[in-house]
């Protein structure tokens, strides 16, 4: 049986699925609760991204302001 660990781990065990061939039923569940932990560790990432993006659009648009442009 193969642990899965990681996200690559994870993607062998879905590679796997798609080909047709067995995965145990352990190791989708622990593929499943990893990638459903990644897709929501990247939605806040890119909720914090969007959120930085605006704060130094604001902040550039200010400077421009001061300065006449």
């Amino acid at each position: 049986m193969v642990k899965i660990t990681t996200i690559a781990d994870a993607m062998k065990c879905a590679a796997k699925i798609n080909a047709g061939k067995a995965c145990s039923a352990s190791e989708m569940r622990a593929t499943i609760k990893l990638m459903s932990t990644a897709l929501k560790t990247a939605r806040r990432s890119v909720r914090a991204t969007k959120e930085q993006l605006k704060r130094s659009d604001n902040m550039v648009t200010r400077l421009m302001a001061k300065i006449g442009l």
